[in-house]
């Protein structure tokens, strides 16, 4: 059976004179007293929880702490929390911006409070140049817009041609360039796209989505269906799942939660892609890290290429990244450890 692993390693970001950092120290040298806050989208989202759970584990192997602020998908939440976080004193931040609006008001509140900070998973509207270098380390994202092409993919192999989807809340980088892949694939290969719902992110907007779908299109009159994320995928199927119709139609989705790989293994879920890619937050964890020590990265702009799920490498995947992954050296993966380390082998892996 293959396994997978993750092989990475995380450098980090310029150096600063920041108010809160603690100043450059040799690689090797710990320090149990560093705090960094992460002030997440949707915790109830289950792909934000796994990818907290992940970030606490490479924090703790760095010595270091995450505080999690829940923004419940509301950026005025979002944005006080971020302020909250400040005010606790953190020394430095990583967030996954509810939408691409919010992304520049956390940056200006890290600038003014000269603490370093890294957007996890969607990027924040705003690139990393010189201009920001003082306290913005940079970004780690997914390639968003293949995952989206993966998933079409999927669906168009399996024999789909009338397809119904349903993505994130607008201005949520991930949910619009998944998006934008799916259906550009979708036209390019001839699926008929028959209608679009958004925002749907967790169980209950999808199953409430696909309901809505079959009310739309009775019979049903579409016989396949994409979702954005793994958590409304789960709802999707549930709904599909209560009217007697799962065998009707094929469903992919993204993020192959662990509720994903059941379902994959049921035969009730083709494929999920952009697996893996939860560790965005725990290798911003190390590039945010490695800023407070005043290491610099190779990139502040990484972009991880997830791995597609499918009944063929569901059990190996399961195996691998069933709980927090432990194939890796957070030490390794930190310059503050590990003078060598780059971001060049920041990437998840299929052997």
């Amino acid at each position: 059976m293959r396994k997978f692993y993750i092989l990475t390693i995380a450098a980090a970001v310029l150096l600063s004179t920041a108010a809160c950092s603690s100043g450059t120290t040799s690689a090797g040298e710990a320090d149990d007293s560093i705090t960094i806050g992460f002030a997440v989208p949707v915790l109830a989202n289950p792909y934000w929880s796994q990818n907290v759970d992940f970030a606490k584990a490479v924090a703790t192997d760095l010595g270091a702490e995450i505080v999690v602020a829940d923004a419940k998908s509301s950026e005025s939440t979002q944005l006080t929390n971020v302020q909250n976080l400040i005010s606790q004193g953190v020394d430095g931040i990583i967030f996954g911006p509810v939408t691409v609006s919010v992304g520049p008001a956390i940056l200006d509140a890290c600038k003014t409070a000269q603490i370093k900070c890294a957007a996890v998973a969607r990027k924040p509207g705003v690139e990393a140049d010189a201009s920001n270098a003082g306290h913005y380390v940079g970004y780690v994202v997914g390639n968003d817009y293949g995952d989206g092409e993966a998933a079409a993919k999927a669906l168009v192999d399996a024999g789909g041609s009338k397809c119904v989807v349903m993505s994130g809340q607008q201005g949520n980088s991930v949910a619009d360039d998944r998006l934008q892949g799916f259906v550009d694939f979708a036209g390019d290969n001839g699926m008929e796209i028959l209608s679009t719902f958004r925002p749907a992110e967790v169980a209950s907007e999808g199953q409430q989505a696909t309901e809505n779908f079959l009310a739309q299109f009775p019979g049903p009159g579409f016989d396949c269906l994409y979702v954005f994320d793994g958590d409304a995928g789960t709802g999707a199927i549930s709904a599909l799942t209560n009217k007697g119709v799962i065998d009707r139609v094929l469903v992919a989705n993204l993020d192959a939660n662990p509720e994903n790989q059941k379902a994959i293994k049921d035969g009730t879920l083709i494929a999920s892609g952009a697996a893996g890619e939860f560790v965005n937050g725990g290798f911003a964890t190390i590039l945010v890290y490695d800023a407070i020590k005043g290491f610099e990265p190779k990139s502040r702009e990484i972009v991880l290429d997830g791995v597609v799920v499918d009944k063929d490498n569901v059990d190996a995947y399961a195996e691998q990244y069933g709980g927090t992954p432990a194939v890796y050296d957070v030490k390794k993966l930190s310059q503050a450890y590990n003078p060598d380390a780059t971001t060049d082998d920041l990437v998840i892996v299929v052997e």
